[in-house]
């Protein structure tokens, strides 16, 4: 997705055309209502969309990782996940 593109407008449009030409009126009206609202909370922003969705997988690597005795860089790095968030798994694998 080039930069220039907008991100807010793709969203919208890919909804219109799930919903089809016959929900039109007050969905319209809720769905224009709603954009303005997120142009308004986000406008001017840059927010991180993750392409990574699957968090029980990559946990569940970092799980292995941790028991292998990895470190906590590298269990990070190899599950794709943040290096605060394995420290917090190893503190609660230390206290089982």
């Amino acid at each position: 997705m080039k930069k220039e593109n907008d991100i807010v407008d793709d969203i919208f449009t890919r909804v219109k055309a799930i919903l089809g030409d016959e929900f039109n009126g007050q969905i319209v009206v809720k769905l224009e209502d709603i954009e303005t609202r997120i142009r308004q909370d986000w406008g001017g922003t840059e927010p991180y969309i993750s392409k990574k969705r699957d968090i029980e997988k990559r946990k569940s690597i970092a799980l292995e990782k941790l028991k292998e005795g990895k470190s906590l860089k590298e269990v990070a790095k190899q599950a794709g996940i943040c290096e605060t968030y394995v420290y917090m798994m190893r503190k609660r694998i230390a206290k089982l």
